[in-house]
């Protein structure tokens, strides 16, 4: 998922561009982390094929398709054992000797009686994209949902989103929760097909929500995964079939945060926490990590670490090497047991340009995704002694 050209080119991470093919009829699965990126891809594989609905397996550009993180990778057999022969269920249109008619065309008398006899087989993706997750959990022992829920159960206020910005919001939680907040965090994992029941059963007891997201479509009535929420509620509150009862609605916040890679970080989700708090001075449509009217700011990010974290920031000249080197430590110090974040500064490393990298080493997995500001060690790479065989 990366930024659409608008004022300016840009391609890092925005879900403008998935957006703009949301309602093509295919199945949309977001990943949060590398990890998620390779079970995800073989669950879209596996229902896709099982439902005949083409599916979308969506990661965040350059945070996450550039970033080295450990993963516990699927073996070739497994992956066949689990996604099963394609012959098998979806027909050959090709073959000459079982022929099927395929690109028809047709006009007024039947061109709508087959669109929407196709909600026969849209009806049944929900379910088989239930049964793929819950077998992948056999096999993997990592579960995954149409939402994941994080502290959700008694929170008051709960952040909400798609992709790797929503790690880092549960670092916000787990602070706000030291200091007595009831906050927790939702992951929309499945935008399509949109999980409206689930999301209500998780939420209706929250006095507000704030739907974050990589996006700003001022045109709309909301960014669209906000638009998907209210709809919801609104049916949950008139009653409709399917829904679980509700008392109220909760009052439902927009945030937009993170267009083209911009830095979203811990501190930024509890100032959306304290901006729900407020007593009337609360920003329903908001903007996080820029300076803007609609802008709220940052607070500062929770001191913990990580057990075991190191944290280092790289300086130097792109196009030398340091970037690479710095996804050569990250691999040797995974290989030794660590677990491990590293990534390049906005993925920029064209020759001659100032760059910075990342790397991050703990003995737990790495929740946070963003720029590192408090760090152990710094190296600068001195670019003329490259030449001399000793660049640090």
């Amino acid at each position: 998922a990366r930024a659409l050209t608008s004022q300016a080119l840009n391609v890092h991470a925005g879900h403008d561009d998935v957006m703009a093919v949301a309602d093509v009829g295919w199945g949309m699965l977001f990943a949060r982390n590398t990890q998620e990126v390779m079970d995800i891809s073989l669950i879209s594989r596996r229902v896709a094929e099982d439902s005949k609905t083409p599916f979308m397996s969506i990661q965040d550009g350059f945070l996450t398709t550039h970033t080295v993180q450990n993963v516990m990778a699927i073996e070739p057999e497994m992956m066949k054992l689990y996604v099963g022969k394609p012959e098998d269920k979806i027909a050959n249109l090709m073959d000459s000797s079982n022929p099927l008619m395929s690109g028809v065309v047709q006009n007024q008398d039947s061109y709508m009686k087959g669109k929407v006899a196709q909600r026969y087989f849209y009806d049944a993706v929900p379910d088989i994209l239930a049964d793929a997750m819950n077998e992948f959990y056999k096999l993997t022992g990592r579960r995954y949902g149409m939402i994941d829920c994080y502290q959700t159960e008694d929170a008051d206020y709960v952040l909400l989103g798609m992709g790797s910005m929503m790690e880092t919001a549960l670092v916000a939680v787990d602070q706000l929760r030291k200091e007595g907040h009831k906050v927790g965090a939702l992951h929309v994992t499945s935008f399509r097909p949109f999980p409206s029941a689930e999301l209500i059963s998780a939420l209706k007891h929250a006095k507000g929500i704030a739907v974050i997201e990589r996006m700003d479509n001022p045109l709309a009535q909301s960014n669209p995964l906000t638009t998907e929420i209210k709809s919801a509620f609104t049916d949950a509150a008139s009653g409709a079939e399917g829904y679980p009862k509700i008392d109220h609605i909760p009052s439902i916040y927009s945030g937009i945060a993170g267009l083209g890679s911009r830095d979203v970080r811990a501190g930024d989700f509890i100032s959306v926490v304290k901006n729900m708090q407020e007593d009337g001075e609360q920003k329903r449509l908001f903007t996080l990590g820029i300076d803007h009217p609609l802008s709220i700011g940052r607070e500062d990010d929770p001191e913990e670490r990580t057990p075991g974290e190191f944290a280092m920031r790289g300086h130097s000249i792109g196009g030398y090497g340091s970037v690479t080197t710095n996804k050569v430590i990250a691999t040797l110090l995974a290989n030794l047991g660590l677990q491990v974040q590293a990534y390049p500064k906005y993925g920029s490393e064209k020759k001659g340009l100032p760059t910075t990298y990342y790397l991050t080493a703990a003995n737990e997995h790495i929740r946070t995704h963003s720029e590192l500001e408090r760090v152990d060690f710094v190296p600068l790479n001195d670019v003329n002694a490259f030449n001399t065989g000793n660049p640090l």
